[in-house]
């Protein structure tokens, strides 16, 4: 087996690699650091099934010395921790307390001694811990490849929303800059211009990065046991974007003009930057356009965080509701 890349089927500059077996023929330990090329990865996943080897340590020794970031992944655990359950008698949190002690116990008689260890089912991302992984890979990744990660990734768990919320808004100045350059229209009963197709773009984006589009919904639902009728009862201030996201959005604009959010003097240092290189003719113009669109990304996006936040919290409670249930009826 040579080293296998998979790409993410949303984006290609995502890649994960399978990296072989060391200590085989054909990668002895004493080659495989040079031959597998370790120096190009950002982020290494030593995962096991059982227990870690010296192969395993003999790695984790390599890239120390590479100043490489990696954890200890054991998966299977939703065969282990129903196994153990039966024969010992013992509770979930029990079993995964043992099997963690026991991993960290060899890791530091061998010489590791703080090892980032995490218990995963990797069929099933919203158990054990599969998001704590994640987040925990994101945290240790420069910036730019950071955002990339977590734009990638489906929005499960709420500290993902979070990830994606802050970076999504982060993003909303450079739309907003788009919209001052041309594409604005003046908006019906209020005297401000705004460019509806990109705030529509960047709507259906914003409800498809935090989960609230049918598929991931679909997804979600099958994950936690219930149904997407369920999960869209939980859907509210993102409701009308989803049926009817033009009318939404122009209602939204009059509301915050209205309201006097959408103000030029309230956007700061953000509104200097729309005015560096104009015209001094178009700078009115483009600085409404930029004030309509960055408020109004600025509130929907809100509307689908928490809408997203929301759905999920339903979802954990349905689950929770479930086992307590299955819980009561084995007593």
């Amino acid at each position: 087996m040579d080293p296998t890349p998979y790409l993410h089927p949303k984006n290609p500059k995502l890649k994960l690699w399978d990296l072989p077996g060391m200590g085989t023929l054909k990668f002895p330990a004493a080659e495989y650091i040079e031959k597998m090329e370790c120096k190009k990865y950002d982020f290494f996943l030593i995962v096991s099934h059982t227990r870690f080897s010296e192969h395993d340590l003999h790695l984790v020794k390599a890239l120390t010395e590479l100043k490489k970031n990696f954890v200890f992944v054991r998966s299977r655990m939703d065969i282990d921790i129903p196994n153990q359950m039966d024969d010992y008698g013992i509770s979930e949190e029990e079993v995964k307390k043992e099997v963690r002690e026991d991993i960290q116990k060899y890791l530091k008689d061998q010489g590791v001694p703080d090892p980032h260890i995490f218990l995963v089912n990797c069929r099933q991302q919203t158990t054990y811990e599969f998001s704590d992984l994640v987040q925990y890979i994101w945290n240790n990744l420069p910036d730019l490849k950071r955002a990339t990660m977590v734009l990638s990734l489906r929005a499960v768990t709420e500290g993902m929303v979070n990830a994606k919320t802050e970076i999504l808004r982060k993003e909303i100045k450079w739309s907003a800059l788009m919209s001052a350059s041309g594409g604005a229209v003046p908006i019906p009963g209020v005297s401000i211009a705004a460019d509806i197709s990109l705030i529509s773009g960047n709507t259906l984006y914003y409800i498809e990065q935090l989960g609230l589009d049918d598929e991931s919904l679909e997804l979600l639902a099958k994950e936690y046991d219930t149904t997407v009728a369920y999960l869209k009862e939980n859907i509210r201030g993102t409701s009308a974007l989803i049926a009817s996201p033009r009318e939404a959005i122009i209602t939204i604009l009059r509301a915050l003009v209205l309201g006097g959010a959408a103000t030029i003097s309230t956007i700061g240092e953000a509104l200097k930057m729309t005015i560096v290189g104009m015209a001094a003719g178009s700078v009115v113009s483009s600085v409404s356009a930029f004030a309509s669109t960055y408020f109004t990304l600025n509130k929907i996006l809100t509307l689908v965080s928490d809408d997203s936040h929301r759905v999920l919290q339903a979802a954990i409670a349905i689950r929770a509701k479930k086992l307590s249930e299955e819980m009561s009826t084995h007593q």
